[in-house]
């Protein structure tokens, strides 16, 4: 049975969307370097200056990226589901059935790839992307009003509340440690099959563990939901609407972020049980990433807008625009790299030394896209993945190609 709509030929590209995704892409990549893929295994008694260096690495690379960079990934996935329902609406085209069918394969795609790189992100985007399909027609309000529900973290505040109920009330544990013990033995100690076999499942639940206990599928969510009502304003085709949102988002995201750090510094001085300081902890390093999420999406924009560093922000387009070839080949380069059955760094190289490497491979990565895009019309996965969503190899590669019809 044919699926009911084709992905249209030639979307317009909005380069500020671009842009923004590819320093997410960056700021994704340098913390996967720092922990070493999923596998934060360090040498062990580093000289002083390296060992505070190391240090002063991982806590700039998480105070500027952690929790920030995939939260824009996420907001940026919504933006494009709305553009992708929008472009085809606007031809006559019901496009929720292709939309299902693309997300299959981004999910199965992402399951092969974690069976070698086990914190790939694909495979959440996937399935998380599912409800979007129902909800691609609610009203701006109600998808505010979810997002805002979502983003609250009910259920830490839920937990808090039991535990000022009951004193002897423990949140659910569901045994993180335990699957990424058992990881980290297989890759620092065994074979390719070994972390295949771990990957297939023990990660999942690690990493799916992990994800829950921390709230993570509920802000990726949310976030999902801010990407379509922005992409419905046309936030990112309107300079000056964007700019005016950005600077009052800018300055409530700044306070509300001063406001959440120096709240979360100040939790070892609270009267509150080690439980309750565990449960605000996690809540409010939840809503700090989202604040300084925000700060870095509104400044971005603005400098945007500005003509002399636009030209630089702009040198991150291609990075954007072949998003998911980039991020596979960075993953998969640090695998073999880092872990025991390839060259096995993670025994020579800490924190600052695995930074260096992550900006040599970008400072060789994105020349090489701006040349690819010079001949292609997309990266290598993205045409496959177009070409398998609509069941069609027609699409044009390179760019001396002419373009085929695609039957809807």
């Amino acid at each position: 049975m044919p699926l009911p709509a084709a992905l249209p030929e030639k979307p317009s590209r909005i380069d500020l969307i671009d842009a923004l995704r590819g320093s997410a892409l960056l700021g994704i990549f340098l913390l996967h370097c720092i922990e070493h893929f999923e596998f934060s295994q360090y040498p062990p008694d580093p000289p002083a200056w390296l060992a505070s260096l190391n240090q002063q690495t991982k806590d700039t690379l998480f105070f500027l990226f952690g929790g920030k960079a995939y939260a824009i990934f996420a907001m940026m996935f919504g933006v494009s589901f709305s553009l992708i329902i929008d472009s085809a609406a606007r031809k006559g085209l019901d496009f929720r059935a292709r939309f299902v069918w693309r997300l299959f394969l981004l999910g199965a795609g992402g399951y092969l790839f974690g069976l070698l790189y086990c914190g790939e992100i694909l495979t959440m985007l996937a399935v998380l992307g599912l409800p979007l399909v129902f909800l691609h027609k609610a009203p701006d309000r109600l998808l505010l009003w979810l997002s805002a529900l979502l983003l609250l973290q009910l259920p830490f505040l839920y937990q808090l509340l039991r535990s000022f109920a009951d004193p002897a009330y423990q949140p659910l544990r569901l045994g993180v440690g335990a699957y990424y013990r058992e990881m980290y033995q297989v890759f620092g100690h065994e074979g390719f099959l070994e972390v295949v076999k771990v990957n297939a499942w023990t990660s999942i639940l690690g990493r799916s563990a992990w994800a829950i206990e921390n709230g993570r599928y509920l802000q990726m969510f949310g976030l999902f939901l801010w990407g379509i009502v922005l992409a419905r304003a046309r936030f990112f085709e309107n300079p000056d609407a964007s700019s005016r949102l950005a600077r009052r988002a800018l300055i409530v995201a700044l306070i509300a972020a001063v406001a959440l750090y120096v709240a979360r510094a100040g939790l070892p001085s609270l009267d509150a049980s080690k439980v309750q300081q565990g449960i605000l902890k996690k809540l409010l390093t939840s809503w700090l990433a989202l604040a300084q999420m925000v700060v870095w999406a509104a400044g971005f924009i603005l400098l945007y807008q500005l003509p002399r560093v636009q030209k630089l922000l702009r040198l991150l387009i291609p990075f954007g625009r072949t998003s998911l070839t980039c991020y596979v080949l960075q993953n998969a380069l640090g695998v073999l790299l880092f872990y025991h059955f390839g060259a096995g760094l993670f025994r020579h190289w800490g924190q600052f030394y695995s930074l260096l490497f992550g900006l040599a491979v970008f400072a060789v990565q994105l020349p090489l896209m701006h040349v690819w895009l010079r001949h292609f019309h997309y990266g290598p996965l993205e045409w496959l993945w177009r070409c398998l969503t609509q069941l069609s190899f027609k699409t044009p590669f390179r760019k001396r190609d002419q373009p085929s019809s695609v039957p809807a």
